[in-house]
């Protein structure tokens, strides 16, 4: 998997929680369940990534410049 993919996730998760928390002020229906989904987006797009870091070689040079 590439870092795109997990910044993609991220993303959908952002998109997605701006739509929950639209729903889950006017009072919709479903408005938990996204904001749910949206979480879940974001935290698996951040683990995606930080795995992602931890498995570049050269982590070492990239943390101290």
């Amino acid at each position: 998997m590439k870092a795109k993919h997990a910044l993609i996730l991220y993303a959908l998760g952002l998109c997605g929680d701006a739509i929950g928390a639209l729903f889950t002020i006017e009072h919709w229906s479903g408005g938990r369940d996204i904001l749910l989904c949206a979480t879940i987006l974001k935290v698996s797009g951040v683990l995606l990534l930080l795995v992602k870091l931890l498995a570049y070689p050269k982590i070492k040079e990239f943390l101290n410049p």
